[in-house]
């Protein structure tokens, strides 16, 4: 009987800890139902997820996560957009032709055609190799086009070499630097309006002299690498090849004689140009003599 009374009362105590337990979350749960009752569309979402299980057999989940469109346009406006490539291409090319002039109209057409220009020109006058250095610049887009064009019918190349920079990191480099002095202006400026002090006007001042020279040669040096990155530059050199017949004695002989008279002038003119060696040297061996008389007098007195 003792035993009965003890364990009776610790009975109905778990009894009543299960039954309160039960009532607390059967109110949580008609809560959380009455607030998403009452929340617009959720008759329709239940009915609706209902439909599609039944007729999925349970795996809406996946369907609907395969069939949300949004989901799909999240992740394409996630995805990180590659950023174009910043080069800049320069060659140089050389090659034998059978006429300089011809070789010339042919170029400028092809410049004129490919939107290009010609930015240096130079003419050799060797004897047997009158050669042409023309320095050109056409659009990066249509290099490779005029090249092609330069060299086309061309018998002997001697050498060509096309160089390619990628200048991609210093332009985001740049232009980060740049957008970051420009916020640093911005605030300055703000500043400015507000100050009220002299010494803080001046200041201020300085510190957006300093920024503004920086964003100057930032945006300086960008420009200089949009340019050359927009237009290729091309070296060309082509050479018209005179071929000679025999020793050729006389021709030699009027050279040797022509070189001659000119070595001969540039003798002249280094000579006069030395006068005040020939001063010097004058005025010594006056000096030398001078000393030699005197002596001479003097042993003979």
């Amino acid at each position: 009987m003792i035993r009965k009374l003890k364990t009776k009362p610790m009975r109905t105590i778990n009894k009543t800890l299960i039954t309160a337990t039960a009532i607390l979350m059967i109110a949580c749960g008609g809560e959380r139902m009455e607030k998403n009752a009452e929340a617009p569309g959720y008759n329709n979402y239940i009915s609706t997820n209902d439909d599609v299980s039944k007729a999925t057999g349970g795996d809406e989940g996946k369907d609907l996560e395969a069939s949300n469109p949004t989901q799909e346009n999240d992740k394409t406006a996630t995805a990180p957009v590659p950023m174009e490539k910043k080069l800049i291409k320069n060659g140089e090319v050389g090659f034998q032709v059978s006429s300089l002039s011809a070789t010339k109209q042919k170029i400028e057409a092809a410049l004129k055609a490919n939107g290009g220009y010609i930015s240096k020109e130079n003419s050799y006058d060797y004897s047997n190799n009158p050669t042409d250095e023309l320095i050109v610049r056409v659009p990066a887009k249509d290099f490779d086009k005029f090249l092609a064009d330069v060299l086309n019918g061309v018998e002997k190349v001697d050498y060509k070499r096309v160089d390619i920079e990628d200048v991609t990191e210093q332009f985001v480099d740049i232009e980060a630097r740049l957008k970051t002095k420009r916020q640093l202006e911005a605030k300055y400026s703000e500043l400015l309006t507000k100050a009220t002090n002299m010494d803080d006007i001046l200041k201020i001042n300085k510190e957006m002299e300093i920024i503004r020279e920086d964003i100057e040669s930032a945006e300086g040096r960008l420009k200089y690498l949009s340019n050359q990155v927009g237009y290729s530059t091309l070296k060309i050199n082509y050479y018209e090849h005179k071929a000679t017949s025999g020793f050729n004695f006389g021709g030699k002989l009027g050279n040797a004689l022509k070189d001659g008279s000119t070595g001969f002038l540039w003798f002249l003119i280094i000579m006069v140009q030395l006068w005040p060696l020939w001063l010097m040297a004058g005025l010594i061996w006056w000096f030398i003599i001078f000393l030699i008389r005197r002596n001479r007098k003097k042993k003979h007195s």
